[in-house]
Protein backbone atom coordinates (compact mmCIF):
# COMPACT_ATOMS: atom_id res chain seq x y z
CA UNK A 1 0.00 0.00 0.00
CA UNK A 2 2.86 2.56 0.86
CA UNK A 3 4.62 1.60 -2.24
CA UNK A 4 1.28 1.98 -4.30
CA UNK A 5 0.91 5.47 -2.37
CA UNK A 6 4.34 6.28 -3.83
CA UNK A 7 4.16 5.60 -7.34
CA UNK A 8 0.41 7.55 -7.36
CA UNK A 9 2.79 10.58 -5.67
CA UNK A 10 5.39 10.68 -8.00
CA UNK A 11 2.95 10.65 -11.17
CA UNK A 12 0.91 13.32 -9.32
CA UNK A 13 3.81 15.62 -8.52
CA UNK A 14 4.93 15.38 -11.97
CA UNK A 15 1.61 16.30 -13.66
CA UNK A 16 0.72 19.36 -11.08
CA UNK A 17 4.47 20.39 -11.98
CA UNK A 18 4.00 20.06 -15.20
CA UNK A 19 0.95 21.93 -15.09
CA UNK A 20 2.63 24.78 -13.31
CA UNK A 21 4.97 25.18 -15.77
CA UNK A 22 2.82 24.86 -18.61
CA UNK A 23 0.18 26.82 -17.72
CA UNK A 24 2.01 30.46 -17.55
CA UNK A 25 3.73 29.16 -20.82
CA UNK A 26 0.74 28.83 -23.03
CA UNK A 27 -0.20 32.89 -20.96
CA UNK A 28 3.09 34.11 -22.64
CA UNK A 29 2.09 32.50 -26.40
CA UNK A 30 -1.12 34.04 -26.17
CA UNK A 31 -0.46 37.47 -25.42
CA UNK A 32 2.38 37.60 -28.40
CA UNK A 33 -0.98 37.14 -30.95
CA UNK A 34 0.25 34.98 -33.10
CA UNK A 35 0.75 31.46 -34.50
CA UNK A 36 4.44 31.03 -34.36
CA UNK A 37 4.46 31.36 -30.48
CA UNK A 38 1.49 28.78 -29.99
CA UNK A 39 3.51 26.56 -32.10
CA UNK A 40 6.97 26.99 -29.85
CA UNK A 41 4.83 26.53 -26.64
CA UNK A 42 3.31 23.05 -27.83
CA UNK A 43 6.10 21.92 -28.88
CA UNK A 44 8.34 22.99 -25.66
CA UNK A 45 5.32 21.13 -23.50
CA UNK A 46 5.70 18.12 -25.26
CA UNK A 47 9.29 17.76 -24.89
CA UNK A 48 8.53 18.53 -20.84
CA UNK A 49 6.11 15.64 -20.97
CA UNK A 50 9.46 13.30 -22.22
CA UNK A 51 11.60 15.06 -19.32
CA UNK A 52 8.58 14.17 -16.82
CA UNK A 53 8.19 10.82 -17.46
CA UNK A 54 11.76 10.32 -17.19
CA UNK A 55 12.13 11.84 -13.82
CA UNK A 56 8.97 10.48 -12.41
CA UNK A 57 10.54 6.16 -13.62
CA UNK A 58 13.68 7.91 -11.52
CA UNK A 59 11.69 8.69 -8.41
CA UNK A 60 9.46 5.58 -8.47
CA UNK A 61 12.89 3.00 -9.23
CA UNK A 62 14.22 4.12 -5.89
CA UNK A 63 11.30 1.95 -4.51
CA UNK A 64 11.78 -1.40 -2.95
CA UNK A 65 10.72 -4.06 -5.13
CA UNK A 66 10.56 -7.82 -5.87
CA UNK A 67 12.41 -10.41 -8.34
CA UNK A 68 11.90 -14.36 -8.67
CA UNK A 69 15.35 -15.38 -7.07
CA UNK A 70 14.94 -18.50 -8.84
CA UNK A 71 15.27 -20.93 -6.07
CA UNK A 72 11.98 -22.05 -5.16
CA UNK A 73 9.53 -24.02 -7.78
CA UNK A 74 9.80 -26.05 -10.39
CA UNK A 75 9.89 -24.70 -13.81
CA UNK A 76 11.08 -25.50 -17.33
CA UNK A 77 12.90 -29.06 -17.24
CA UNK A 78 13.54 -28.66 -21.98
CA UNK A 79 15.27 -25.17 -22.83
CA UNK A 80 16.60 -24.20 -25.95
CA UNK A 81 19.12 -21.56 -25.97
CA UNK A 82 17.81 -19.32 -29.50
CA UNK A 83 20.61 -17.72 -30.49
CA UNK A 84 19.97 -15.28 -33.67
CA UNK A 85 22.33 -14.59 -36.19
CA UNK A 86 22.36 -12.47 -39.42
CA UNK A 87 26.23 -11.96 -40.59
CA UNK A 88 27.18 -11.11 -37.44
CA UNK A 89 29.02 -14.14 -35.57
CA UNK A 90 30.16 -13.75 -32.46
CA UNK A 91 31.47 -17.26 -31.44
CA UNK A 92 33.26 -16.23 -28.00
CA UNK A 93 29.81 -14.75 -26.99
CA UNK A 94 27.48 -17.51 -27.79
CA UNK A 95 30.13 -19.98 -26.10
CA UNK A 96 29.86 -18.03 -23.28
CA UNK A 97 26.15 -17.76 -23.41
CA UNK A 98 26.21 -21.66 -23.62
CA UNK A 99 27.71 -22.22 -20.39
CA UNK A 100 24.21 -21.45 -18.35
CA UNK A 101 24.23 -23.77 -14.56
CA UNK A 102 21.51 -25.86 -15.70
CA UNK A 103 21.33 -28.22 -19.34
CA UNK A 104 20.29 -26.24 -22.32
CA UNK A 105 20.63 -27.20 -26.25
CA UNK A 106 21.83 -24.49 -28.35
CA UNK A 107 20.22 -23.82 -31.61
CA UNK A 108 22.01 -21.20 -33.81
CA UNK A 109 18.92 -19.74 -36.24
CA UNK A 110 21.63 -18.52 -39.23
CA UNK A 111 19.75 -16.10 -41.62
CA UNK A 112 23.32 -15.11 -42.94
CA UNK A 113 24.29 -14.55 -46.25
CA UNK A 114 27.80 -14.16 -46.15
CA UNK A 115 29.30 -17.87 -47.03
CA UNK A 116 32.36 -17.26 -45.26
CA UNK A 117 30.47 -16.61 -41.98
CA UNK A 118 27.45 -19.04 -42.87
CA UNK A 119 31.06 -21.24 -43.00
CA UNK A 120 32.03 -20.47 -39.21
CA UNK A 121 28.64 -20.87 -38.25
CA UNK A 122 28.61 -24.24 -38.92
CA UNK A 123 31.95 -25.32 -37.76
CA UNK A 124 31.31 -23.75 -34.99
CA UNK A 125 28.30 -25.62 -34.76
CA UNK A 126 29.88 -29.06 -35.54
CA UNK A 127 32.69 -28.44 -33.25
CA UNK A 128 30.21 -27.79 -30.09
CA UNK A 129 27.48 -30.60 -31.04
CA UNK A 130 24.78 -27.42 -31.39
CA UNK A 131 22.31 -27.45 -33.72
CA UNK A 132 21.35 -24.74 -37.19
CA UNK A 133 18.52 -23.95 -38.34
CA UNK A 134 18.14 -22.18 -41.75
CA UNK A 135 14.86 -20.55 -43.57
CA UNK A 136 14.65 -20.93 -47.45
CA UNK A 137 12.59 -18.08 -47.61
CA UNK A 138 14.07 -14.99 -45.52
CA UNK A 139 10.84 -12.81 -44.24
CA UNK A 140 9.26 -11.48 -41.15
CA UNK A 141 12.96 -9.56 -39.49
CA UNK A 142 14.04 -11.27 -36.02
CA UNK A 143 10.48 -12.38 -35.63
CA UNK A 144 10.63 -14.07 -38.66
CA UNK A 145 13.78 -16.17 -37.86
CA UNK A 146 12.54 -17.14 -34.45
CA UNK A 147 8.92 -18.34 -35.81
CA UNK A 148 10.66 -20.69 -38.63
CA UNK A 149 13.34 -21.95 -35.81
CA UNK A 150 10.36 -22.50 -32.75
CA UNK A 151 8.17 -24.19 -35.64
CA UNK A 152 10.70 -26.62 -36.29
CA UNK A 153 11.66 -27.41 -32.80
CA UNK A 154 7.82 -27.81 -31.80
CA UNK A 155 7.30 -30.21 -29.20
CA UNK A 156 10.31 -30.51 -27.99
CA UNK A 157 11.24 -27.89 -25.50
CA UNK A 158 9.73 -26.05 -22.69
CA UNK A 159 11.21 -22.82 -23.02
CA UNK A 160 12.94 -20.86 -25.17
CA UNK A 161 15.71 -18.68 -24.17
CA UNK A 162 15.97 -15.86 -26.82
CA UNK A 163 19.75 -14.57 -27.61
CA UNK A 164 21.44 -12.46 -30.21
CA UNK A 165 24.89 -13.07 -31.14
CA UNK A 166 26.48 -10.25 -29.44
CA UNK A 167 24.77 -11.13 -26.15
CA UNK A 168 26.42 -12.92 -23.16
CA UNK A 169 24.37 -14.44 -20.55
CA UNK A 170 25.11 -14.51 -16.90
CA UNK A 171 25.63 -18.72 -16.09
CA UNK A 172 22.74 -18.22 -13.93
CA UNK A 173 20.06 -16.71 -16.55
CA UNK A 174 18.48 -19.99 -17.54
CA UNK A 175 17.58 -21.66 -13.99
CA UNK A 176 16.64 -18.02 -12.40
CA UNK A 177 14.45 -17.70 -15.11
CA UNK A 178 13.17 -20.91 -15.41
CA UNK A 179 11.85 -20.82 -11.55
CA UNK A 180 9.87 -17.68 -12.48
CA UNK A 181 8.25 -20.13 -15.25
CA UNK A 182 7.39 -22.22 -12.44
CA UNK A 183 4.20 -19.78 -11.98
CA UNK A 184 1.51 -21.16 -14.79
CA UNK A 185 0.64 -17.26 -15.15
CA UNK A 186 4.00 -16.18 -16.40
CA UNK A 187 5.03 -16.07 -20.04
CA UNK A 188 8.32 -14.22 -20.13
CA UNK A 189 11.06 -14.13 -17.66
CA UNK A 190 13.24 -10.86 -18.30
CA UNK A 191 17.03 -10.69 -17.30
CA UNK A 192 18.51 -7.27 -17.26
CA UNK A 193 20.54 -5.76 -19.29
CA UNK A 194 24.03 -3.73 -19.67
CA UNK A 195 26.52 -3.19 -21.88
CA UNK A 196 29.64 -5.66 -22.38
CA UNK A 197 33.10 -3.89 -22.10
CA UNK A 198 33.55 -2.15 -24.91
CA UNK A 199 35.46 -2.27 -27.74
CA UNK A 200 36.19 1.82 -28.79
CA UNK A 201 36.36 4.91 -27.03
CA UNK A 202 33.12 5.94 -28.00
CA UNK A 203 31.45 2.28 -26.24
CA UNK A 204 33.75 2.60 -23.33
CA UNK A 205 32.52 6.02 -22.47
CA UNK A 206 28.50 5.98 -23.43
CA UNK A 207 27.79 2.21 -22.63
CA UNK A 208 27.63 2.29 -19.08
CA UNK A 209 24.49 4.69 -19.65
CA UNK A 210 22.88 1.17 -21.26
CA UNK A 211 22.75 -0.53 -17.30
CA UNK A 212 21.72 2.98 -15.57
CA UNK A 213 18.91 3.94 -17.94
CA UNK A 214 17.17 0.70 -18.78
CA UNK A 215 17.66 -0.21 -14.85
CA UNK A 216 15.88 3.30 -13.72
CA UNK A 217 13.34 2.63 -16.72
CA UNK A 218 12.71 -1.16 -15.78
CA UNK A 219 12.70 -0.91 -12.41
CA UNK A 220 10.19 2.42 -12.63
CA UNK A 221 7.78 0.71 -14.85
CA UNK A 222 7.80 -2.47 -12.51
CA UNK A 223 6.60 -0.42 -9.91
CA UNK A 224 3.74 1.11 -11.87
CA UNK A 225 3.10 -2.79 -13.02
CA UNK A 226 4.12 -2.62 -16.00
CA UNK A 227 6.93 -4.94 -17.37
CA UNK A 228 8.35 -5.32 -21.25
CA UNK A 229 9.94 -8.34 -22.91
CA UNK A 230 12.95 -6.61 -24.11
CA UNK A 231 13.52 -9.18 -27.49
CA UNK A 232 16.90 -10.80 -25.96
CA UNK A 233 17.72 -12.17 -22.37
CA UNK A 234 14.57 -13.40 -22.12
CA UNK A 235 12.81 -17.43 -21.29
CA UNK A 236 9.89 -17.46 -23.12
CA UNK A 237 7.13 -20.31 -22.62
CA UNK A 238 6.86 -22.22 -25.65
CA UNK A 239 3.15 -23.01 -24.64
CA UNK A 240 2.62 -18.77 -24.48
CA UNK A 241 4.17 -18.56 -28.01
CA UNK A 242 1.58 -21.31 -29.59
CA UNK A 243 -1.31 -19.39 -27.29
CA UNK A 244 0.02 -16.12 -29.25
CA UNK A 245 0.92 -17.33 -32.59
CA UNK A 246 4.39 -17.16 -32.31
CA UNK A 247 6.62 -13.62 -32.71
CA UNK A 248 4.60 -10.42 -34.31
CA UNK A 249 6.66 -10.36 -37.67
CA UNK A 250 7.42 -6.34 -37.44
CA UNK A 251 10.96 -4.24 -36.45
CA UNK A 252 9.50 -3.93 -33.23
CA UNK A 253 8.93 -7.00 -32.73
CA UNK A 254 9.84 -7.14 -28.61
CA UNK A 255 6.94 -4.17 -27.78
CA UNK A 256 4.58 -5.82 -30.01
CA UNK A 257 5.19 -9.45 -28.45
CA UNK A 258 5.00 -7.48 -25.57
CA UNK A 259 1.09 -6.23 -26.14
CA UNK A 260 0.52 -9.67 -27.58
CA UNK A 261 1.31 -11.88 -24.38
CA UNK A 262 -0.83 -9.32 -22.00
CA UNK A 263 -3.88 -8.98 -24.13
CA UNK A 264 -3.89 -12.73 -23.76
CA UNK A 265 -3.23 -12.22 -19.91
CA UNK A 266 0.19 -13.97 -19.73
CA UNK A 267 2.18 -12.27 -17.20
CA UNK A 268 5.87 -10.71 -17.63
CA UNK A 269 8.30 -10.47 -14.64
CA UNK A 270 11.73 -8.79 -14.49
CA UNK A 271 14.23 -11.33 -12.64
CA UNK A 272 17.39 -11.17 -10.68
CA UNK A 273 20.02 -12.46 -13.33
CA UNK A 274 21.83 -10.03 -16.41
CA UNK A 275 22.63 -10.24 -19.93
CA UNK A 276 25.55 -7.83 -21.71
CA UNK A 277 25.44 -7.25 -25.09
CA UNK A 278 27.36 -4.71 -27.73
CA UNK A 279 26.97 -1.36 -27.31
CA UNK A 280 27.39 0.71 -30.49
CA UNK A 281 31.26 0.94 -31.70
CA UNK A 282 31.17 4.60 -33.34
CA UNK A 283 28.77 6.93 -34.13
CA UNK A 284 27.99 5.71 -37.13
CA UNK A 285 26.08 2.68 -35.53
CA UNK A 286 24.51 4.68 -32.93
CA UNK A 287 22.63 6.59 -35.47
CA UNK A 288 21.65 3.30 -37.19
CA UNK A 289 20.63 1.87 -33.85
CA UNK A 290 18.76 5.13 -33.48
CA UNK A 291 16.98 5.21 -36.73
CA UNK A 292 15.68 1.42 -36.20
CA UNK A 293 14.38 2.54 -32.88
CA UNK A 294 12.70 5.96 -34.56
CA UNK A 295 11.33 3.56 -37.72
CA UNK A 296 10.25 0.68 -35.35
CA UNK A 297 8.41 2.79 -32.95
CA UNK A 298 6.57 4.77 -35.58
CA UNK A 299 5.62 1.80 -37.40
CA UNK A 300 3.87 0.41 -34.55
CA UNK A 301 2.22 3.44 -33.59
CA UNK A 302 0.23 3.93 -36.97
CA UNK A 303 -1.70 1.17 -35.34
CA UNK A 304 -3.18 1.67 -32.03
CA UNK A 305 -5.54 -0.74 -32.21
CA UNK A 306 -3.22 -3.36 -31.38
CA UNK A 307 -3.06 -2.45 -27.95
CA UNK A 308 -7.04 -2.87 -26.95
CA UNK A 309 -7.60 -5.14 -24.34
CA UNK A 310 -4.82 -3.39 -22.26
CA UNK A 311 -5.65 -2.19 -18.92
CA UNK A 312 -5.79 1.80 -19.66
CA UNK A 313 -2.74 2.03 -17.35
CA UNK A 314 -0.82 -0.26 -19.34
CA UNK A 315 -1.52 1.23 -22.43
CA UNK A 316 -0.66 4.47 -21.92
CA UNK A 317 2.86 3.78 -20.44
CA UNK A 318 3.28 1.33 -23.60
CA UNK A 319 2.52 4.11 -25.73
CA UNK A 320 4.38 6.85 -24.29
CA UNK A 321 7.45 4.66 -23.78
CA UNK A 322 7.23 3.95 -27.61
CA UNK A 323 6.09 7.77 -28.48
CA UNK A 324 9.35 8.97 -26.33
CA UNK A 325 11.99 9.32 -29.68
CA UNK A 326 10.28 10.08 -32.74
CA UNK A 327 7.48 12.66 -30.73
CA UNK A 328 11.20 14.01 -28.80
CA UNK A 329 12.87 14.25 -32.04
CA UNK A 330 9.79 16.04 -33.73
CA UNK A 331 9.21 18.22 -30.34
CA UNK A 332 12.49 19.30 -30.28
CA UNK A 333 13.24 20.00 -34.13
CA UNK A 334 10.16 22.36 -34.18
CA UNK A 335 11.21 24.04 -30.67
CA UNK A 336 14.66 25.05 -32.14
CA UNK A 337 12.75 26.54 -35.21
CA UNK A 338 10.10 28.02 -33.82
CA UNK A 339 12.58 29.45 -30.94
CA UNK A 340 15.10 30.72 -33.29
CA UNK A 341 12.64 32.43 -35.91
CA UNK A 342 10.76 34.35 -32.59
CA UNK A 343 13.97 35.46 -31.66
CA UNK A 344 14.44 36.54 -34.81
CA UNK A 345 11.43 38.58 -35.01
CA UNK A 346 12.45 40.36 -31.64
CA UNK A 347 10.21 38.49 -29.37
CA UNK A 348 12.41 35.60 -28.13
CA UNK A 349 11.00 33.14 -25.65
CA UNK A 350 11.92 33.74 -21.98
CA UNK A 351 14.84 32.59 -20.74
CA UNK A 352 13.22 29.87 -17.84
CA UNK A 353 11.06 28.33 -20.93
CA UNK A 354 15.12 27.61 -22.06
CA UNK A 355 16.06 26.45 -19.02
CA UNK A 356 13.01 24.15 -18.38
CA UNK A 357 13.61 22.24 -21.76
CA UNK A 358 17.32 21.84 -21.48
CA UNK A 359 16.49 20.10 -17.96
CA UNK A 360 13.88 17.74 -19.43
CA UNK A 361 15.64 17.03 -22.55
CA UNK A 362 18.60 15.60 -20.27
CA UNK A 363 16.36 14.36 -17.74
CA UNK A 364 16.43 10.74 -18.75
CA UNK A 365 21.01 10.85 -18.43
CA UNK A 366 20.74 12.20 -14.92
CA UNK A 367 20.65 9.12 -13.80
CA UNK A 368 24.29 7.98 -14.94
CA UNK A 369 25.50 11.12 -14.57
CA UNK A 370 24.75 11.22 -10.82
CA UNK A 371 26.01 7.71 -10.74
CA UNK A 372 29.39 9.09 -12.20
CA UNK A 373 29.99 12.19 -9.78
CA UNK A 374 29.42 9.95 -6.79
CA UNK A 375 31.43 6.97 -8.01
CA UNK A 376 34.26 9.38 -10.25
CA UNK A 377 33.57 12.82 -9.19
CA UNK A 378 31.53 15.81 -10.05
CA UNK A 379 33.22 17.12 -12.87
CA UNK A 380 33.26 13.19 -14.55
CA UNK A 381 29.13 13.62 -14.23
CA UNK A 382 29.37 17.25 -15.21
CA UNK A 383 31.11 16.53 -18.22
CA UNK A 384 29.07 13.24 -19.12
CA UNK A 385 25.72 14.99 -18.82
CA UNK A 386 27.06 17.68 -21.50
CA UNK A 387 28.07 15.15 -23.91
CA UNK A 388 25.79 12.27 -23.55
CA UNK A 389 23.29 15.46 -24.30
CA UNK A 390 25.01 16.70 -27.36
CA UNK A 391 25.05 13.28 -28.52
CA UNK A 392 20.87 12.61 -28.89
CA UNK A 393 20.93 16.11 -29.63
CA UNK A 394 23.13 15.31 -33.14
CA UNK A 395 20.70 12.29 -33.63
CA UNK A 396 17.68 15.48 -34.27
CA UNK A 397 17.27 14.93 -38.36
CA UNK A 398 18.53 11.47 -38.48
CA UNK A 399 15.41 10.09 -36.22
CA UNK A 400 13.10 13.34 -37.66
CA UNK A 401 13.80 11.35 -41.50
CA UNK A 402 13.02 8.26 -40.17
CA UNK A 403 9.91 9.27 -38.50
CA UNK A 404 8.93 11.50 -41.66
CA UNK A 405 9.52 8.52 -43.77
CA UNK A 406 7.93 5.92 -41.68
CA UNK A 407 4.66 8.47 -41.34
CA UNK A 408 4.55 8.89 -44.93
CA UNK A 409 3.93 5.11 -45.69
CA UNK A 410 7.14 3.64 -46.01
CA UNK A 411 7.75 0.71 -44.51
CA UNK A 412 10.13 0.06 -41.07
CA UNK A 413 13.60 -1.71 -42.26
CA UNK A 414 15.17 -3.56 -39.67
CA UNK A 415 18.76 -2.26 -39.51
CA UNK A 416 21.58 -4.13 -38.80
CA UNK A 417 24.21 -2.34 -36.19
CA UNK A 418 27.13 -1.98 -37.80
CA UNK A 419 30.04 -4.29 -35.50
CA UNK A 420 33.05 -3.07 -36.68
CA UNK A 421 34.57 0.90 -36.34
CA UNK A 422 33.77 3.06 -39.47
CA UNK A 423 37.02 4.48 -41.22
CA UNK A 424 35.59 7.19 -43.68
CA UNK A 425 36.81 9.94 -45.60
CA UNK A 426 35.23 13.20 -46.60
CA UNK A 427 33.12 12.30 -48.60
CA UNK A 428 31.65 9.25 -46.76
CA UNK A 429 31.27 11.65 -43.67
CA UNK A 430 29.08 13.77 -45.87
CA UNK A 431 27.04 10.05 -46.96
CA UNK A 432 26.31 10.29 -43.30
CA UNK A 433 24.84 13.37 -42.44
CA UNK A 434 22.73 13.27 -45.40
CA UNK A 435 19.83 14.02 -43.34
CA UNK A 436 21.00 17.23 -42.01
CA UNK A 437 22.04 17.64 -45.61
CA UNK A 438 18.43 17.39 -46.97
CA UNK A 439 16.33 18.36 -43.44
CA UNK A 440 18.48 21.54 -42.43
CA UNK A 441 18.15 23.95 -45.11
CA UNK A 442 14.69 23.16 -45.33
CA UNK A 443 13.84 24.26 -41.91
CA UNK A 444 16.09 27.18 -41.92
CA UNK A 445 14.12 28.36 -44.81
CA UNK A 446 10.72 27.80 -43.75
CA UNK A 447 12.36 29.41 -40.30
CA UNK A 448 13.78 32.44 -42.02
CA UNK A 449 10.67 32.97 -44.10
CA UNK A 450 8.12 32.76 -40.85
CA UNK A 451 10.47 35.33 -39.25
CA UNK A 452 11.54 37.62 -41.84
CA UNK A 453 14.48 37.68 -40.24
CA UNK A 454 18.10 35.56 -41.22
CA UNK A 455 19.56 34.71 -37.72
CA UNK A 456 16.52 32.02 -37.32
CA UNK A 457 18.79 29.82 -39.42
CA UNK A 458 20.55 29.29 -36.22
CA UNK A 459 18.10 26.88 -34.96
CA UNK A 460 18.44 24.04 -37.23
CA UNK A 461 21.82 24.48 -37.24
CA UNK A 462 22.43 23.77 -34.11
CA UNK A 463 21.99 20.01 -33.69
CA UNK A 464 23.27 19.72 -37.73
CA UNK A 465 26.16 21.39 -36.03
CA UNK A 466 26.78 18.99 -33.20
CA UNK A 467 26.00 15.81 -35.37
CA UNK A 468 28.96 17.19 -37.62
CA UNK A 469 30.97 17.19 -34.60
CA UNK A 470 30.86 13.75 -33.64
CA UNK A 471 31.17 12.53 -37.36
CA UNK A 472 34.48 14.63 -37.88
CA UNK A 473 35.60 12.64 -35.03
CA UNK A 474 35.49 9.52 -37.15
CA UNK A 475 37.73 11.25 -40.06
CA UNK A 476 40.74 8.57 -39.84
CA UNK A 477 43.97 10.21 -39.51
CA UNK A 478 47.84 9.25 -39.66
CA UNK A 479 50.04 9.86 -36.51
CA UNK A 480 50.78 12.85 -38.31
CA UNK A 481 47.36 13.90 -38.20
CA UNK A 482 47.25 13.39 -41.78
CA UNK A 483 43.88 11.81 -43.44
CA UNK A 484 44.34 8.95 -45.17
CA UNK A 485 42.34 7.01 -47.72
CA UNK A 486 39.39 5.47 -46.61
CA UNK A 487 38.99 1.24 -47.39
CA UNK A 488 36.04 0.35 -49.31
CA UNK A 489 32.39 -0.14 -47.83
CA UNK A 490 31.13 -3.72 -47.58
CA UNK A 491 27.38 -4.45 -47.10
CA UNK A 492 26.33 -5.70 -43.69
CA UNK A 493 26.23 -9.08 -45.02
CA UNK A 494 30.46 -9.04 -44.97
CA UNK A 495 30.59 -7.76 -41.75
CA UNK A 496 33.35 -9.06 -40.16
CA UNK A 497 33.60 -11.63 -37.12
CA UNK A 498 35.48 -9.78 -34.48
CA UNK A 499 37.96 -12.52 -34.33
CA UNK A 500 39.40 -11.86 -37.94
CA UNK A 501 42.55 -10.73 -37.75
CA UNK A 502 42.19 -8.86 -40.82
CA UNK A 503 41.24 -4.63 -40.34
CA UNK A 504 37.42 -4.64 -40.37
CA UNK A 505 36.41 -2.05 -42.80
CA UNK A 506 33.01 0.58 -42.71
CA UNK A 507 29.94 -0.80 -43.20
CA UNK A 508 27.44 1.86 -42.80
CA UNK A 509 24.50 2.20 -43.28
CA UNK A 510 22.96 -0.77 -44.47
CA UNK A 511 19.82 -3.14 -44.46
CA UNK A 512 19.36 -6.67 -43.62
CA UNK A 513 18.94 -8.23 -46.84
CA UNK A 514 17.58 -11.31 -44.76
CA UNK A 515 15.54 -10.16 -42.63
CA UNK A 516 13.34 -7.15 -45.04
CA UNK A 517 10.06 -8.70 -45.85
Amino acid sequence: MINCLRVRASTVLVAVLWMALALPLFGWAAAQGSALPIAFAVASALTWIAGGRAAALWMRSAIPGSMPQGDTGRGSDRIALLVCICDDLDASAIIRSSHQDVAVDVVLLDDSRDPDVIARVDDLAAARGWHVIRRAERSGFKAGNLNAGIAELRGRYDAFLICDSDVVLDPGVARISSAALADPTVAVAQASPAASPGRSRFARYFGPLLATHLGVTRRGRGAHGVTAFLGRGALVRAAALEDVAGFPETVAEDLAMTVRLRRRGWRIVDVDAAFTEDYPIDYAAFRVQMRKTAEGAVEFLRHPGQMRGLRFREGLDLALETALVPVTALAGAATLVTGAALAGIGTPPPIWVMLVSTFAASAPLLPEAVRRARTQRFAAGAAFALTAGLLYASTTFVVLAAVIRTVLGRRATFWVTPKTASHRGASGTAALLRDELVLVPLLAVGAVLASGSLAAVVGPIGPAAMATLFAVGMLPRSRRGLVVPAPRARSASSLSHRAVAAPPRGAFPTRSRTLVS
